[in-house]
Parts: structure tokens; sequence; C-alpha cells
């Protein structure tokens, strides 16, 4: 889930700033700071979700037939997987243009969410490419939201 998050998150900041500002600075700093925030944020809800999950089963005494996850070790690694996640969409503006890096960054996320998509369908039984299109759809309609934003309030850079 925090990698599915953040790269749609990111993917949808890069996209929206690029367009809205075509400034590669704030681009980068736009997509970092949602990055970092994100996999923080994503960490810490893993963190209090599995918690709570723990002590709701000690208050109930209520046995489980599957182990429960440890709070720490799920919060890790969820802010690992979405602070990678979010490099997927950045890193394309560290080595190309503007207009280049969008369309690297575009390509490079739809391919990741496609992939990350049609992973999550084969662990769980489900058809991987019907898994890898809806995550393609959910990522692509975000960075559609956010490119029309950046659009419509388009800004001249300084």
């Amino acid at each position: 889930m925090g990698a599915q998050d953040n790269l749609t998150t990111v993917l949808a900041v890069v996209l929206g700033v690029a367009i809205g500002s075509g400034d590669l600075k704030a681009v980068a700093l736009a997509g970092s700071a949602a990055g970092i925030a994100e996999a923080i944020s994503m960490g810490g809800v893993l963190y209090t979700s599995t918690r709570a999950e723990r002590d709701l089963a000690v208050a109930e005494e209520a046995p489980t037939s599957t182990p429960l996850k440890e709070p720490a070790v799920a919060a890790v690694v969820t802010f690992l997987a979405a602070l990678l996640a979010a490099a997927i969409p950045l890193a394309p503006f560290l080595f190309l243009s503007v207009r280049p890096a969008t369309i690297a960054a575009a390509v490079l996320s739809v391919t990741a969410l496609f992939g990350l998509g049609a992973w999550t369908g084969r662990i769980t039984g489900r058809r991987p490419w019907r898994d890898g299109l809806r995550f393609v759809a959910i990522g692509g309609l975000a960075a559609l939201a956010a490119a029309l934003v950046g659009a419509a309030l388009r800004v001249d850079s300084v």
C-alpha cells in the first residue's frame, strides 16, 4: 500500500508542478517533500493500525489463525517501500530537463504501477494483468487530475 500510494502521490505532484511551473527546482522540491512526508505518514499509519489490531486481539482475548504483524516492522517496511516508490517519478528530473523528465516520469511510474499491481494480483491469486491495470487506472486518474490543475493554474517560473 505504501509503495502504490507514494508512487501515485509523487507522480501526481511531479506532473502537476512540472506542467504548472516548468521549473525543475520546484518539481524536485515539491516531489521530494511530498515523497518524504507521505513515506513517514504511511509508516505511521501502518504502525498505529497494526498496533490497534494487536491491542484489539489482546483485549478480546481472541485467538487468531494468522500471526499478527509487529507494528515497528510494518512501519519500517512501509516507510522504505513508500520512499523507494517516491524515487521512481523523481529520478528523471535528476538527469533530464523538465519536458523529457515529465514524460519519462509518467512512463516509468505507469510501468511501475502496472508491475506492482500485477505482483499484488499474483500474490493474492487474482489475475495479475487486471490488478496491474487497476493500479494504472488509479495512478493515472490522480496524475491526470494533478496535470489538469497544473495546466489550469499555470504560473511563470521565477
